[in-house]
């Protein structure tokens, strides 16, 4: 079989100006999916990890050892798959194990396994590891999402990464979503969005935006003098470390966030702030959810950490936001809580409905968010206005953000 070409893996430079219209392009990419016969979609999905990889599919090396290296690696075993190395750019990770598997240098794992295993980049921004070892001589290279479809129970649905049927399935819902967005940038980004996820063909996605964005854009979202930000998923402060990156002024900030752990760090940051700043948060130690009650709650002391139906976790207090006793009414609400947060904002309809606080909302811990959000929040609050935003590559770090009338950037 003929080795794929790097190229064909490459995030292509943003669309400025599509060759098609928004509405026309997505009829057509529907059109297109559903026309594919449901025996040739399952067989086309469920072999395109062992047809681009080849002899070298079961001979595995993992090019970074960070958080989504370890979480791959995890998933691989339960596949009863044990990976040949790690290799990492961190010379710290040289010549160590990390859980149980050697790390590498890129060299060293080329010189070694270069002609007869499959480089998997585990890294959420992979381009530039493929794009590094395809330079260095490396054969077989892919991205990580396919091992999802290689490995479904495994992997998926996790990380808004699904079968194809999926997407068929629910074209309806998809639709709906496409017209109530609010920018032809958005309704593009859920056109690459739908069209990558049914064929995995990462030429399909432009180049994500300014990562330094993440659930605050400017371009979108006017800012006011007395922001009251609700960080649902605080984790150690990194969103709320960025909210005051801006130089913006608040009125007050809430943090939600349940992981012992994640909230030693947070309390170790809030603490580090200048006199008074600190004094401006509320902290709670709650996940947040449909209703008020004691939920399973997956510790990982990471931004994995989720409320869980499995009986492997401790049990904590789940909340709603309408429940809350707000001292202050919300502004602005950010929610990253790992496929919890359709349940998030129904526990929270009156507020939205009542006070329209701007929402910056996760949509990719499972595929079917990337509609069913929108739609949702249509729902609970119809004057909205509502854009998609990527922030990262293939599905990663994408937000829904929802923005009332008198929120909205004047252009």
């Amino acid at each position: 079989m003929e080795v794929p070409d790097e190229s064909t893996y490459k995030v292509r430079i943003s669309l400025t100006s599509p060759p098609e219209k928004s509405l026309e392009r997505f009829d057509r990419i529907l059109a297109e999916m559903t026309a594919e016969p449901s025996a040739a979609r399952l067989e086309r999905w469920r072999g395109l990890f062992d047809r681009l990889a080849g002899p070298c599919a079961n001979y595995l090396v993992l090019f970074g050892a960070g958080e989504f290296g370890k979480w791959v690696l995890g998933r691989l075993r339960k596949a009863g798959v044990e990976p040949l190395c790690f290799t990492d750019n961190n010379r710290a990770h040289w010549g160590t194990h990390i859980n149980g598997v050697e790390v590498l240098s890129p060299s060293d794992a080329v010189l070694r396994f270069g002609k007869t295993a499959c480089f998997i980049a585990t890294i959420y921004n992979g381009s530039s590891a493929r794009e590094q070892l395809r330079q260095m001589g490396c054969g077989r290279i892919l991205p990580a999402p396919l091992l999802f479809w290689k490995y479904p129970g495994q992997f998926m649905p996790d990380l808004g990464i699904d079968a194809p049927e999926r997407l068929t399935e629910q074209a309806d819902q998809i639709r709906q979503c496409f017209g109530l967005l609010s920018d032809d940038l958005s309704r593009h980004e859920l056109c690459d969005q739908i069209e990558w996820r049914y064929w995995m063909k990462p030429e399909y996605l432009p180049l994500p935006s300014n990562p330094h964005e993440l659930y605050f854009p400017s371009d979108l979202v006017a800012e006011i003098e007395q922001e009251v930000m609700v960080d649902c998923g605080a984790f150690d402060g990194d969103s709320i470390r960025s909210f005051m990156r801006r130089g913006q002024s608040f009125r007050h900030l809430y943090a939600l966030e349940p992981d012992a752990a994640n909230l030693t760090r947070l309390h170790a940051f809030l603490s580090s702030l200048p006199d008074g700043i600190g004094e401006r948060v509320t902290v709670w130690p709650y996940a947040v959810g449909e209703k008020d009650e004691q939920v399973n709650f997956v510790e990982t002391n990471d931004v994995a950490s989720k409320v869980s139906s499995s009986n492997d976790g401790v049990t904590i207090e789940s909340r709603r936001l309408d429940s809350l006793p707000w001292q202050f009414t919300p502004t602005y609400i950010k929610m990253d809580i790992e496929a919890s947060e359709p349940f998030a904002l129904a526990g929270g309809a009156q507020l939205l409905e009542r006070e329209m606080p701007v929402l910056a909302i996760c949509l990719y811990h499972r595929t079917e968010h990337l509609w069913q959000i929108p739609n949702l929040i249509h729902t609970l609050a119809p004057e909205y206005s509502l854009y998609l935003r990527r922030y990262a590559e293939d599905c990663w770090e994408q937000v829904c953000y929802a923005v009332p009338p008198n929120r909205m950037r004047s252009l």
